[in-house]
């Protein structure tokens, strides 16, 4: 077995503390990593991560961890708004990234990001743990496969509810300066999965909208609401399909779920899950006239060969690392996230069809 790689983990947030970290701390006891130094702004937050995870070493300067000569590899976990300093940092250092989604605040900033991992030549990887579901590794497989053949049709929704109570206090999340709302936060993971299974998107109809206003602080005040609660998108892929994609923070009794349902010529298939993690998914499928006239959609029993856990983002990284290979998910796979994210607010914007690629001025992206 190869030497444990050394990791620095930039944030110390509920992603990190209920995620990355005991991810790490789980592949560290099987001797692929070494957690060697946590980071966060906050110091209260940055010592109880370390007290509970039993990390030594902390910083509240990410410049100082990541440039450590024993980091081998940097998990960024922060708000959205420091994913492009922190990662191109790490990655001018020398060190491999895995970041959180989005991306970047915007499809310049991930361009930025790829370029950095591009000059420095280490591995990148993007926390879009959804392609490791094994339903929906299924699923991709019979789109890749052509067992639903040529698909007409694509319907993808993720729901959450965390902004449903007008009264739950704003959070960086409804910043603009921090975040990307719930296109941003949800709706990226509904864009990734939709192109990885199913193609590039070539124009995008988005509408958003924010149906609370402002919000109060915890400190009594009371701020405005800068990013969409909401956002609904009417899609054309590359390949012709027609989709149909919503991310919305507005479902009340929806804890975290995501259904994706494709219609092909040969067949349908639909993914849903309720769950962050890997289990509780399933997928039904329906190959072909005579199944849709006696049983309709069954249920499909999950194949050895598709499951995974919910380390698997994490360990697939590090496996490519040693592999010296592409991670599942890359930045360059992010980035085209992020510019159709940018397509749909630039669409939602002005109320037009928008075509992709989005040109980015030159020098944006210097």
């Amino acid at each position: 077995m190869p030497e444990p790689l050394r990791v620095a983990i930039v944030g110390t947030g509920g992603i990190s503390r209920y995620i990355h970290i005991p991810a790490y701390k789980r592949m560290e006891a099987r001797g692929m990593v070494k957690v060697v130094a946590l980071c966060d702004t906050v110091p209260e937050a940055l010592a109880a991560a370390a007290s509970q995870f039993g990390v030594e070493r902390t910083f509240t300067d990410y410049r100082d961890a990541v440039g450590r000569s024993d980091i081998d590899v940097v998990s960024v976990a922060t708000p959205n708004a420091a994913h492009e300093p922190v990662s191109i940092a790490a990655l001018n250092a020398g060190k491999h990234v895995l970041c959180e989604k989005p991306l970047a605040l915007d499809h310049a900033g991930a361009l930025r990001m790829l370029e950095a991992a591009r000059k420095s030549g280490k591995r990148t990887a993007v926390h879009f743990r959804y392609r490791f579901i094994p339903s929906a590794l299924y699923l991709k497989e019979l789109v890749e496969t052509g067992e639903l053949g040529d698909i007409y049709q694509a319907f993808l929704h993720y729901f959450q509810a965390q902004v449903h109570d007008p009264h739950t206090p704003a959070r960086w999340r409804q910043s603009t300066a921090d975040a990307g709302g719930m296109l941003g936060d949800i709706g990226s993971h509904i864009l990734d999965l939709a192109m990885w299974i199913l193609g590039p998107i070539a124009r995008v109809h988005a509408t958003s909208k924010t149906f609370t206003k402002e919000r109060s602080t915890e400190g009594g005040g009371r701020v405005p609401v800068e990013v969409d609660d909401a956002t609904s998108m009417l899609v054309e892929f590359a390949s012709g399909t027609m989709g149909v994609l919503c991310a919305s923070g507005l479902c009340q009794g929806r804890g975290n779920h995501q259904r994706a349902e494709i219609y092909g010529t040969k067949g349908s298939a639909i993914y849903e899950i309720e769950r962050m993690d890997s289990g509780g998914d399933a997928l039904q499928v329906c190959f072909g006239a005579a199944q849709a006239r006696t049983v309709g959609l069954a249920r499909a029993p999950i194949l050895a060969r598709h499951q995974r856990t919910a380390d698997a983002p994490f360990t697939e990284f590090i496996e490519a690392i040693n592999a010296d290979r592409d991670a599942p998910v890359t930045f360059a796979d992010a980035v085209r996230v992020q510019e159709v994210i940018d397509a749909a607010k630039l669409s939602a914007a002005t109320g037009n069809w928008v075509s992709l690629p989005v040109p980015v001025p030159a020098l944006a992206v210097a």
